[in-house]
């Protein structure tokens, strides 16, 4: 059983906490003013960008390094902010975004170690992470998160590749790359391939690793690359995963 910190032993670093710790920050001086279209202020978006590039690179959501003219221009921030407001720790009101009471006390009291678990949890069960790409919903791929989470409890002291965790995810859900048939040309290959691609990008990519709970690094393999010609992803789990989860065996 997955047992989830309610607040975290040590500042955490990860990219989800670079996006919105300078939104806090403002928000706890202050209401922030919305932009006319209901974003986060241009100047703040530009700020937080740099901060992010510097610390992370290119946040794969956003695909190449934005040129941010506003939050929609910047889907990562987006995401972040969205996240936030599912969580329940922030809000727009009258053209204004403000902490809530539950945002304010968790930032006041712990810092964002406080405010990455609400986070995560609002990640997990409240977003739709098919609506951030083009590939079938599989709802089982999310709603198995903890069980992802626990092959990586299992298996991420050692750099393994996003195809060692996908494939024994298939194994306990068969079936599942039934949704991608006719993907590619149209072979059981293709079918696999495109989950693979989709595992690694909605599991590893904008979960795992937006949370900072696994380091990623790519390269090439050698062996078959299911994925096709892109370098590989290979992901170990960080520091901050222990922080995060730990593993409780019955009795």
């Amino acid at each position: 059983m997955l047992v989830f910190a309610d607040v975290l032993p040590r500042p955490p670093v990860a990219p989800i906490v670079t996006l919105l710790e300078p939104v806090f920050e403002a928000l706890h001086a202050g209401p922030l003013r919305a932009t006319s279209a209901g974003y986060l202020p241009r100047s703040l978006c530009v700020t937080i960008e740099e901060r992010v590039f510097e610390r992370h690179g290119v946040l794969h959501l956003d695909g190449l390094r934005p040129v941010v003219t506003s939050e929609a221009r910047f889907p990562s921030l987006h995401l972040a902010r969205s996240l936030a407001e599912y969580a329940g720790l922030l809000r727009r009101r009258s053209g204004a975004f403000h902490l809530t009471r539950k945002g304010r006390a968790l930032y006041e009291h712990h810092g964002m170690a406080g405010v990455h678990p609400a986070l995560l949890r609002a990640h997990a069960t409240r977003l739709e992470w098919s609506s951030l790409d083009g590939w079938p919903r599989v709802g089982v791929l999310q709603a198995s998160f903890a069980f992802s989470l626990l092959l990586l409890a299992r298996y991420g002291r050692s750099e393994r590749s996003t195809t060692f965790y996908a494939e024994r995810w298939l194994r306990a859900f068969p079936g599942a790359d039934d949704a991608f048939v006719g993907s590619g040309d149209g072979s059981d290959e293709a079918a696999l391939a495109a989950f693979m691609r989709c595992y690694e990008t909605r599991v590893v990519e904008r979960f795992m690793a937006l949370f900072g709970l696994v380091a990623v690094t790519r390269r090439r393999s050698h062996g078959a690359q299911p994925q096709g010609l892109w370098p590989e992803a290979f992901v170990r789990a960080s520091r901050l995963f222990a922080d995060v989860l730990a593993v409780r065996h019955g009795a």
